[in-house]
């Protein structure tokens, strides 16, 4: 078979004249799946953008590129970050000022009222782990994970509840001290004997 010359015929179509017959083809122009990119070649295989397979296959190497596999969330861990110390799964999703956010949040629930800061809590878990599998399918922009920004959250995180710990000791045994410093020795003594412990 003896192809003759090609014509551009249009921007949309190719001329080919073959042995006397002329020939209009049109390019189909394919959608990606993975990164939306309109395809410039005609009926490709591959997204020349992101290297993925038009059908949805697996990223490979392409027209001479090499795509680096598609970043990703791990919904695991992210969950698990914030159930140890909550707002540390928004940070691992990219998410540094709500990790923040909702670590004063629980931090002020639970050392106020005990109930709101759990539920706080509760839902730090389940945003980081819904956040992560959103990133992953692409609902929302991917945020990359940044290790200094969690290293430094979790050493301020350290830090905040050594402080709410000691703020907690100093006024309970602000309560507690005026109450104990009117027992005597001799009141301690009457306290052990009606006890039964001497």
């Amino acid at each position: 078979m003896h192809w003759g010359k090609m014509v551009n015929a249009s921007v949309s179509a190719s001329l080919f004249i073959m042995s006397g017959s002329i020939f209009i083809r049109f390019p189909m122009h394919e959608i990606c799946p993975n990164c939306g990119k309109v395809s410039a070649a005609e009926s490709p295989r591959f997204c020349s953008e992101c290297g993925a397979r038009i059908d949805g296959g697996t990223p490979i190497r392409y027209m001479g590129y090499f795509t680096q596999p598609r970043k990703h969330k791990n919904p695991l861990i992210a969950g698990f970050c914030s159930s140890v110390l909550p707002g540390l799964g928004q940070v691992y999703n990219g998410e540094t000022a709500k990790g923040f956010f909702i670590f004063f949040l629980t931090l002020a629930g639970l050392v106020i009222f005990l109930i709101p800061g759990l539920i706080v809590w509760l839902y730090a878990m389940y945003n980081a782990y819904s956040v992560a599998g959103k990133m992953n399918n692409g609902e929302i922009a991917f945020r990359e994970t940044r290790r200094l920004h969690m290293v430094l959250f979790i050493v301020f995180a350290v830090v905040m509840i050594v402080i709410a710990l000691l703020i907690i000791i100093a006024i309970v045994m602000a309560i507690l001290m005026p109450q104990l410093g009117q027992l005597g020795s001799g009141n301690y003594n009457q306290l052990f004997d009606t006890n039964g412990l001497f």
